[in-house]
């Protein structure tokens, strides 16, 4: 083969590899955005999984077993309250795993001496930044009690 067409084939290799990895990084980041948001929702998030499948599954029910309005108004009003409870539970969780998190940061930061506790509190910083969690702030994150 002449070297013009290897140069071709060459190219064209390049090109697959960088899509494939763009679309791949592409993919996963907004996977992981996503993932995040759905655990940070607040009381303003769009609905979530608890809420739409409350909403499919009273389609569902109210299809399949031929349901009369009021016979479907008042299983969607279950639904829609294990719904809420479920999000309450997941709000709850998020908040204890916050908790657990900044004690066992501030107990490392205890036993790391001075001068590797600014390094500590850099790499935790980050760590949170990645789990999508606010940064813990204050003194009390800084310096341990």
């Amino acid at each position: 083969m002449n070297p013009i067409r290897w140069r071709g084939w060459l190219i064209a290799a390049v090109i697959f590899v960088l899509g494939v990895v763009v679309g791949g990084a592409s993919v996963t980041w907004l996977g992981a955005r996503a993932v995040r948001r759905s655990l940070q929702g607040g009381p303003g998030a769009p609905a979530g999984l608890a809420e739409r499948a409350a909403v499919r599954i009273g389609a569902d029910l109210r299809k399949n077993l031929q349901l009369t309005p009021d016979e479907a108004q008042r299983v969607q009003a279950i639904l829609d309250e294990s719904a809420a409870n479920l999000r309450t539970m997941r709000r709850e969780a998020l908040r204890n795993a916050r908790a657990e998190l900044r004690s066992s940061m501030r107990r490392i930061a205890a036993e790391l001496p001075p001068e590797k506790r600014a390094q500590f509190r850099e790499i935790m910083v980050r760590r949170f930044e990645r789990l999508g969690l606010r940064t813990p702030a204050g003194p009390e994150a800084q310096e341990p009690e």
